[in-house]
């Protein structure tokens, strides 16, 4: 359940991203959509908020690492960057949970990171998320399945 959405059952967070006019990361999810559209319409013509964009990776037929993802407001960023911003945001977030838990646990080297992609994605949407992992750092041997 969303946590920005209380009250709304078995609803996936948004694949919404924020960054902000520099292209650093600034929220996901629930967090980036509500925070974009309380902006200033002026101030949100500078920054980058993409919506739903994972789709976007498997129904891009010339997909390659140059391929461009536009935000709503229409700037460009490459679609790489993107996801690297999102799968960074997830292990950070999966990391704190997990620390959480069990303060006392090694970070390196004690986490082995499982990328899964949907079956029905073409080779080259599979390498693209390869790479985006290896963008994130630390993703040494990335399995995608």
């Amino acid at each position: 359940m969303g946590r920005g959405d209380p009250g709304v059952a078995n609803q996936k967070t948004p694949t919404s991203l924020l960054l902000t006019p520099e292209g650093t990361f600034h929220s996901f999810g629930y967090t980036a959509r509500d925070y974009y559209h309380d902006l200033d319409p002026e101030e949100a013509r500078e920054w980058f908020y993409f919506e739903k964009f994972k789709m976007k990776i498997h129904s891009t037929s010339d997909l390659t690492m140059k391929t461009e993802l536009e935000a709503v407001n229409g700037k460009k960023m490459p679609a790489l960057e993107v996801f690297a911003h999102a799968l960074r945001f997830f292990k950070q977030h999966a990391v704190q949970e997990l620390k959480d838990q069990c303060p006392s646990l090694p970070e390196n080297d004690a986490i082995r990171w499982v990328l899964t992609v949907p079956a029905i994605w073409k080779q080259p949407a599979k390498q693209f998320m390869r790479e985006a992992a290896y963008k994130v750092g630390e993703l040494r041997r990335v399995t995608t399945w």
